[in-house]
């Protein structure tokens, strides 16, 4: 009986898959607790460049004519007290609310109503500064009404600086929004300034006001 033959055929030697291999990786790194997958690094995004404002556009002459005499400010800066000085409660309040009153009628306008803002102005103000606020206002009625303009001013922070029976002085910030047909962007101004009052009877009118 003829031997047998040793089978020839050779075991299968297929070299594993590469997803087979990878699962074997995982599988041992699950084993470890550590993650297969290598981490990379990732850059932090640079910081998105902040938009770049628009130019603004300039306002129209008898704008900031106006509102540099009016208030004879210098710019955008912060409220800071004096150095303290005596003052009486009873000045302080009445002062500081004829101040704060007082400067928005002054500093603000409107074509439509300028009659109106004139004749307030007149009624919360007293010697030189009446004179040069009304007169300014007068002087411009046709610009302003030509312009269509509009100025509103409020008041951001206020400090009384002296007070006495007869005078008072009151330190402010003041924030300016100005209109007009010559710019569709809106302005808007802060100014600080120094407001002077004289007590007129039982009233304080504003008497000054510079910039600081």
């Amino acid at each position: 009986m003829a031997d047998p033959r040793p089978d020839t055929t050779n075991p299968d030697t297929t070299e594993p898959d590469s997803h087979d291999a990878v699962d074997a990786e995982i599988a041992v790194d699950a084993e470890t607790g550590v993650d297969a997958v290598p981490e990379v690094d990732e850059e932090p995004d640079d910081a998105a460049p902040a938009p770049r404002s628009r130019p603004s556009l300039p306002l129209v002459p008898v704008l900031a004519g106006l509102l540099v005499l009016l208030v004879a400010a210098t710019g955008y800066l912060f409220l800071t007290r004096p150095d303290p000085s005596p003052v009486r409660t009873d000045d302080y309040v009445d002062a500081l609310q004829a101040a704060r009153a007082g400067i928005v009628d002054v500093a603000s306008f409107d074509h439509l109503t300028l009659d109106d803002d004139i004749q307030q102005i007149r009624s919360v103000t007293t010697g030189d500064l009446q004179e040069e606020s009304v007169g300014q206002l007068d002087a411009r009625r046709q610009e302003i009404t030509d312009a269509q303009a509009v100025v509103n001013t409020e008041v951001v922070g206020a400090a009384v600086g002296a007070a006495d029976d007869d005078s008072a002085t009151v330190f402010m910030v003041i924030q300016s929004t100005q209109r007009s047909n010559a710019s569709e962007q809106t302005q808007v101004q802060r100014y600080r300034i120094e407001v002077d009052l004289t007590k007129d009877g039982d009233r304080w009118l504003l008497s000054g006001i510079t910039g600081r």
